[in-house]
């Protein structure tokens, strides 16, 4: 009966693993070219700070991300422009453009030495112990690479982003999103609420230059 139960279970586990669809790198290139690269740029290293650049970015995070924009749970800076581009995208579409762009080769920004990267540095990597805010690093890695949806899924989460190499506004403007309840994640909202725009910028910068 256990044998029974087991073989049972497994054959369920390979059906599900047999159903997942997968991703057409050709097509979501294509895709890429059509409707995301005037913003995000077509190997997603975007040159405008207000887009986030998605290069090598994890395709589960990327598409979690397009798929709430596209039902309207996230709403926040250039996601109301974004909406209507990815309304016509099928689920297929989404899991065939966020794998093209998490093959991309990441750009890597600048640090601005005029603004703070010693505390930068010592926020990502060792937190801010006065404010109980952790380092930075724990969960986006040491060079900031993030961690993929496998590895993040015991966790529950799709995946803890890649931020190395990202705009200093960009990254700025999320923290206050979630500051400010525009963007919802227990831990960023707990993290966001204890740093101050100051510390918020210094690590911003150090993130522009990380790769």
């Amino acid at each position: 009966m256990k044998r029974f139960a087991l073989l049972t279970l497994a054959l369920a586990s390979s059906a599900v693993l047999a159903a997942a669809p997968k991703a057409d790198i050709a097509k979501g290139k294509e895709i890429a070219n059509n409707i995301c690269a005037s913003c995000h740029a077509v190997d997603g290293n975007s040159g405008i700070a207000m887009y986030p650049k998605i290069s090598a970015q994890h395709a589960g995070y990327i598409y979690q991300q397009t798929k709430d924009i596209k039902e309207g749970k996230r709403t926040t800076g250039a996601s109301a422009a974004m909406m209507p581009m990815v309304l016509g995208l099928s689920d297929q579409d989404m899991i065939d453009v966020s794998a093209y762009f998490s093959k991309q080769f990441p750009k890597a920004g600048e640090t601005n030495p005029k603004q703070n990267p010693e505390l930068g540095a010592k926020i990502f990597r060792g937190g801010i112990k006065a404010k109980n805010v952790p380092a930075c690093m724990g969960c986006h890695s040491p060079n900031g690479a993030g961690i993929p949806s496998d590895s993040a899924a015991k966790d529950g989460i799709v995946a803890y982003p890649r931020l190395g190499g990202q705009h200093q506004s960009y990254i700025v403007d999320q923290l206050k999103a979630y500051q400010n309840g525009q963007r919802t994640n227990n831990i960023m909202v707990d993290i966001a609420n204890r740093m101050s725009e100051e510390e918020m910028k210094a690590v911003g910068n150090f993130i522009q230059g990380l790769h």
